[in-house]
């Protein structure tokens, strides 16, 4: 079974690539939804406060202010850094972001649907973390 971004062009069954982010301070475990399908790597759901940090992995700039991660004005501005940082590190590859508010029949904190991108855009996000940016 393939296991890496490198092998995402496989139709091998689903795995969690654990090489994505552990190096980082976003690791595997703060993106449970990890999985290598087919072609494309799924990220699944992330907290906000996880696609704020990989933003920041990516090159977008530290939000110095405080902010509550909860309210939709800054959960989009999120969204924006970490849509632009992925475009830009991965040459132009595109990242759909949809947010899921926290869930009090449910009692789930709110998160961020990443939608899948495929081997290439994968390498460009892998190359982009080990280096730094």
């Amino acid at each position: 079974m393939r296991t890496t971004i490198a092998d995402a062009d496989s139709t091998t069954p689903s795995r969690r690539p654990p090489t994505l982010s552990a190096p980082h301070s976003v690791s595997t475990d703060s993106i449970p939804g990890l999985s290598v399908v087919g072609g494309t790597v799924e990220l699944g759901e992330v907290t906000v406060a996880t696609a704020d940090r990989l933003a920041c992995l990516l090159g977008a700039p530290v939000q110095t202010v405080e902010r509550n991660l909860e309210e939709w004005p800054e959960v989009r501005q999120v969204m924006r850094r970490l849509g632009a940082a992925f475009t830009a590190v991965t040459g132009g590859g595109f990242l759909d972001l949809y947010f899921h508010h926290d869930c009090v029949r449910c009692d789930s904190d709110a998160t961020l649907a990443v939608s899948p991108i495929d081997a290439q855009a994968a390498r460009g996000l892998l190359a982009a973390l080990r280096s730094g940016t």
